[in-house]
């Protein structure tokens, strides 16, 4: 018995062509992964504000006294509610913005701009970078790739513990490091 196979090859090779595209196509495109929320970074691990990085649990970590029963201990947490949401590096992967706090036991709390996504195996803090001492978080917004945050930091003469000058800062987000550009 012979099968003529040419009758049926254009439309087999039509179907083959169809599937393969169809697969390619699917394959081309990334998976569609949420960004992460504000309550994810609240349970995160944080790198870049301390030399080890950080297990966040209910947005606070603290870590061992200094010194055996003592009170001093270095702390970090995530500042309030203050996020924004976006893709900051062209990726097409919506990143979170979000402020963190760090404290090595004295009366200093230096605050930092930390980026997260999300993937497969959960959130991953990309890149932290320190803000300042005691500086006011007031507004965070993201405008073409840029995050601007309006600050209320110290100016020339101001006591630490009262920061008076109002500023617009903004950081990029290169898809592995946040730096800080002029306005």
């Amino acid at each position: 018995m012979q099968v003529k196979l040419s009758i049926h090859l254009p439309i087999c090779l039509g179907l083959m062509t169809a599937c393969l595209a169809a697969c390619s196509d699917s394959l081309m495109r990334p998976e569609v992964v949420a960004p992460p929320t504000l309550d994810d970074v609240r349970n995160a691990t944080v790198v870049g504000l301390f030399d080890d990085p950080v297990a966040l649990r209910d947005g606070r970590w603290e870590g061992e006294p200094y010194i055996a029963g003592g009170a001093s201990r270095p702390a970090a947490g995530v500042i309030g509610d203050l996020s924004a949401a976006g893709d900051l590096d062209g990726d097409r992967t919506v990143e979170i913005v979000a402020f963190l706090w760090g404290s090595t036991g004295g009366s200093g709390t230096r605050n930092y701009i930390a980026v997260f996504t999300n993937s497969s195996t959960g959130v991953s803090n990309r890149s932290t970078a320190p803000i300042g001492d005691r500086v006011k978080l007031r507004e965070v917004r993201i405008a073409n790739g840029r995050i601007e945050v309006d600050v209320v930091q110290h100016g020339p003469g101001d006591a630490m513990c009262c920061p008076s000058v109002e500023a617009t800062r903004v950081w990029l987000y290169d898809g592995q490091h946040l730096r800080e550009v002029p306005r």
